[in-house]
C-alpha cells in the first residue's frame, strides 16, 4: 500500500484540524444537551447501522479511534462504558475536556496518531474500536492503522468502522450532469482545500477492497459490510456514498 512521509502529512494534517475543531465547536455545542439527555437516539440518529452494537454497552471498555468532535465519546460514556479517545489534534483534545466536563464523564483522552498507538494504551484491552466517518482518506498507511486498532482489542472484541464510500469521492453533479472526476483506481494523495477559512489538509483515497483486505491481513474476521446511500436525493443516491462493517478480533 502506498506510503507517504509521516514528516509531511501528518503536521500538515493537523494543523489542518486544530483550526477545524475550533471553526466547527460552536456546532458540536448544540449537540452536548441532547447527548445528556438521551444517547441512544443520538447514537441511532448518527450511526444507525452502528448502533445495533452499542445498544449495551455498559461496563464494557471502548475506544475511539480519531474521534473528531468526540460526540461518540461522550455518548459512550453517558451510556456507561470506560471510553479511551484518541485523536491527532491538540485542539480536539482541548475541545472534548470542555465538552466532557460539560457532560459530566469521566474519559481517557491520548493525543495520537492512530497508526503509531502509544504504550500508555494498553493491549488487548478494549471490547469495541469505533471509527466513524472521515477516517481513512486521512490514513497513508492502512495496514499500520489496522494493526494498532487489532493489538488494543480483545481477543473477541469488535472493530466497528463507517466512512464515505470511496466511489462517492469520484463523482461530481454539474447541474442536471453527473460527471466522473477522477478514477476510482486512482490512489495519488491530494491537497485537500475546506469550505472552511482553515489550512488545506493531505488526503488519501482507498478503495472499499483495501480497507477490508487490510482489516483481513491484521488478523480480523469481517462479520458484515453494508454499503448504503445517506442524504438528500438530488440524482447521486444511485451509488453509495457510505458503508460499515463490523469486524472481529479473531
Amino acid at each position: 500500500m502506498q506510503q507517504v512521509d509521516p514528516k509531511d502529512y501528518l503536521q500538515i494534517n493537523k494543523r489542518h484540524w486544530d483550526a477545524l475543531a475550533v471553526e466547527k465547536w460552536h456546532e458540536m455545542k448544540t449537540e452536548l444537551p441532547h447527548i445528556v439527555q438521551d444517547p441512544d437516539s443520538c447514537l441511532e440518529r448518527w450511526e444507525p447501522h452502528m448502533f445495533p452494537y452499542l445498544r449495551h454497552i455498559k461496563g464494557t471498555r471502548v475506544i475511539v479511534l480519531q474521534f473528531g468532535d468526540a460526540a461518540m465519546v461522550l455518548a459512550c460514556a453517558k451510556k456507561g462504558a470506560e471510553v479511551t479517545g484518541v485523536d491527532l489534534s491538540s485542539e480536539q483534545i482541548r475541545l472534548a475536556k470542555k465538552a466532557a466536563k460539560f457532560c459530566r464523564v469521566n474519559v481517557k483522552l491520548v493525543k495520537a496518531d492512530c497508526q503509531n498507538l502509544p504504550d500508555s494504551i494498553p493491549q488487548s484491552y478494549y471490547d469495541l474500536a469505533i471509527a466513524e466517518c472521515g477516517i481513512f482518506i486521512w490514513i497513508a498507511d492502512l495496514d499500520a492503522w489496522m494493526r494498532n486498532a487489532y493489538k488494543v482489542l480483545k481477543r473477541g472484541g469488535k472493530l466497528l468502522a463507517q466512512d464515505f464510500h470511496p466511489l462517492y469521492h469520484c463523482i461530481k453533479k454539474e447541474g442536471e450532469v453527473i460527471n466522473i472526476k477522477r478514477s476510482y483506481f486512482d490512489q495519488t494523495p491530494e491537497v485537500y482545500y475546506p469550505k472552511e477559512k482553515v489550512p488545506p489538509g493531505i488526503t488519501f483515497t482507498w478503495k472499499t477492497s483495501d480497507v477490508i483486505n487490510a482489516a483481513i491481513d491484521a488478523g480480523f474476521q469481517v462479520d458484515h459490510l453494508v454499503e448504503f446511500y445517506d442524504g438528500p436525493k438530488e440524482g447521486l443516491d444511485l451509488i453509495p456514498n457510505k458503508y460499515f462493517f463490523a469486524a472481529t478480533k479473531k
